[in-house]
């Protein structure tokens, strides 16, 4: 019996020794952690901020809350974007670790010049994952809006990453794209990127202080606004609201919206849209490609400012023909500018190779053009399914009472 507990008591003690610890842990004291880099393009050179958490004022009670709670570093002048992230530890009091990161900020100017050498070094970074959106600074440099404190959240990130979720599912006209769906749009031929732009709505100099965390209107806001439209991997230019959110419905990324319809009277309608799917079809006719693109939407009236007796199903048809025509005209207007980019933002292109691979070989080298010359043919069917429990407006009736 104590030869077997001792057997046993050996061959723990060589289990245990073959056992090993993370050989690549990091203590929290010996890392920085990032959650956010900026890219800019400096002339020829490259510049670099990462935007680093100061642990000991996100604490609960720990924070002695004299300190912001993230530090911007930023470098410059660097031949490389991989460089300037390594020269980083020159002014870092801790190596920078990455695999926290939640937001890319892109400057404008070298979204013009071209991402693809920038997105290529990420990529090949084995300490990043690829869950992290990447944005495009409108109007503004990377640095200057990482620079941003907001006021909600104490981590800008967290108020850029989860405001970009909220706008695409609450409003529509944004669009979350991560480092892997990007590089699949850049090596897609029949697919053209887009991104989210961001700016910042008031002073950038006042919005990197503390009276931006103090005021009860901060003087600066980080705000999402339009699509960022790519020919390749070059920014071409920019959706407007009307357009974007057109984009959105082509490819059914539209979960819930607001529409302004005009109605009866001169005022105004809205329409929460509480569904829509689509289709995309490509077709080729005698060599030549076609589009037809599919759209269902349901929606429930909410804010009625016009005397219109919506209680008819007359009236419910008119409403429904008019939403139907504004998500078509908001269509019809983000392929126009797309047309006009030469941009396949859409994934037409991707269509067409599923309908005919090959008659897409043939003409795929030559898209550009194909696509400013395609047929789109829109079909929109929208539904009205809830009027409200108050059928007449009281607006209305006030009016009425008041004359």
């Amino acid at each position: 019996m104590n030869a077997t507990r001792a057997l046993k008591l050996v061959l723990i003690s060589l289990l245990a020794l073959l056992l090993t610890g993370c050989w690549n842990r990091k203590e929290l004291n010996e890392i920085a952690i990032a959650t956010a880099y900026g890219f800019d393009k400096i002339g020829d050179r490259y510049g670099v901020s990462v935007q680093i958490i100061n642990a000991t004022e996100i604490g609960s009670g720990k924070g002695s809350g004299s300190r912001v709670p993230v530090t911007t570093l930023r470098t410059t002048n660097e031949r490389s974007i991989f460089e300037a992230i390594r020269e980083m530890t020159t002014i870092a009091p801790r190596k920078i670790y990455s695999s926290h990161l939640r937001i890319l900020v892109i400057g404008e100017d070298l979204a013009r010049a071209g991402i693809a050498k920038v997105l290529d070094g990420l990529s090949r970074d084995h300490e990043l994952r690829t869950d992290f959106y990447i944005v495009v600074a409108r109007g503004a440099t990377a640095n200057d809006v990482l620079e941003v404190l907001t006021p909600l959240e104490k981590l800008p990130t967290d108020k850029i990453f989860t405001s970009l979720e909220a706008s695409q599912r609450d409003w529509g006209s944004t669009v979350k794209v991560d480092l892997h769906q990007l590089i699949y749009d850049l090596v897609d031929q029949g697919k053209d990127p887009v991104l989210a732009g961001i700016r910042i709505q008031g002073s950038p100099r006042l919005g990197r202080t503390r009276t931006n965390l103090s005021s009860i209107t901060p003087p600066a806001l980080l705000q999402y606004q339009n699509l960022a439209v790519f020919r390749k991997d070059k920014l071409v230019g920019w959706l407007n609201d009307k357009q974007s959110m057109g984009y959105n419905f082509i490819r059914g990324n539209i979960e819930s919206t607001i529409i302004r319809m005009p109605c009866a009277g001169g005022d105004d309608l809205e329409v929460e849209l509480i569904h829509a799917n689509h289709r995309i079809k490509g077709r080729v006719v005698n060599g030549e490609p076609r589009i037809d693109v599919t759209v269902m939407a349901e929606g429930n009236i909410g804010e009625v400012e016009c005397g219109m007796n919506i209680a008819t199903n007359e009236a419910i048809v008119q409403l429904e023909k008019e939403l139907s025509d504004q998500i078509e005209d908001m269509m019809k207007a983000a392929v126009a500018r797309a047309k006009y980019y030469k941009s396949d933002i859409f994934g037409f292109g991707s269509a067409i190779h599923r309908a005919d691979y090959r008659a897409w070989n043939r003409m795929k080298d030559r898209w550009e053009q194909r696509f400013a010359e395609l047929p789109v043919h829109i079909n929109v069917t929208a539904k009205i399914r809830r009027t409200g429990s108050v059928v007449e407006s009281f607006l209305e009736r006030m009016k009425e009472e008041s004359d």
